[in-house]
């Protein structure tokens, strides 16, 4: 997750998602899946939209594809930039906005990722699908789409409003990351169902107060597997196929997890 809100993600959240996220262990539950998608279709060209800290790009680089990045957040791409040792691979783009000129002279890709619960930021209808035109435009002639996302609305059908619990140590202390949805809260007219993301951050240990140093909250759309195989469909891709898994092609999604493929038209 690294588009969040207008300006994406900033300020204390920044100066710790890669705190937050345990990069050794994600990486090596979604790099092989992003990779055979990849090389099913003979993409080399890649960008990842909504790239935050730029370990995906890192990651598709060594591996030996042509990667850049995306991302809203100024913080985050210094990040990526000082990951990557410069920023010519990386853009600043807001998805739901048109593509900057610098985006659109490395177009076009054979692919592009999303993954990370980025899309479920766009909670306007208009956001979600100014970005859907936009990939499509990014990207080749059958270019691969791959997204990767909770459909949040399992997790509403099913009453879960509290996701784990994460404790990490960082700088000598314990921090602990607790996120929960918020469901009540006022529905768009046009019927997408949305609820916001609270995050908090507290650091200490066993016996001492706990000091909050975050909390945010993100206004998100809460997919169903349904709805996202409808809308991509609608926005003129093809061969739309919502998945369980990477790398697994028509594994039907039996929970929040979910992936989605699709061809740009």
């Amino acid at each position: 997750m690294a588009q969040q809100g207008k300006a994406g993600i900033r300020g204390e959240m920044s100066r710790l998602y890669d705190v937050f996220v345990d990069w050794p262990g994600r990486l090596a539950r979604e790099m092989p899946g992003i990779e055979r998608e990849l090389n099913a279709t003979g993409a080399k060209r890649v960008l990842d939209a909504g790239c935050g800290t730029g370990r995906h790009v890192q990651a598709l680089l060594e591996r030996g594809f042509d990667a850049h990045g995306a991302d809203v957040s100024d913080e985050m791409l210094a990040k990526a930039r000082e990951l990557l040792g410069g920023g010519e691979r990386l853009h600043a783009w807001r998805m739901g906005e048109a593509p900057p000129a610098t985006l659109r002279d490395a177009s076009p890709f054979d692919a592009v990722i999303c993954m990370g619960n980025v899309w479920p930021q766009l909670s306007a209808s208009g956001d979600a699908l100014r970005a859907a035109q936009a990939f499509r435009e990014l990207l080749r002639p059958r270019g691969l789409l791959l997204v990767g996302l909770k459909a949040l609305a399992v997790r509403r059908e099913d009453k879960l409003k509290y996701l784990p619990l994460l404790k990490r140590r960082h700088e000598g202390r314990a921090l602990f990351f607790a996120r929960f949805l918020d469901f009540d809260v006022p529905q768009p007219a046009s019927g997408e169902l949305v609820c916001d993301l609270h995050m908090t951050i507290s650091a200490g240990e066993p016996g001492e107060e706990l000091e909050a140093l975050h909390h945010g909250a993100s206004r998100v759309r809460a997919w169903t597997p349904e709805e996202l195989a409808r809308f991509f469909a609608g926005a003129g891709f093809a061969e739309v196929d919502v998945r369980a898994r990477l790398g697994e092609p028509h594994s039907a999604p039996t929970g929040e997890d979910v992936f989605v493929s699709a061809r740009s038209a």
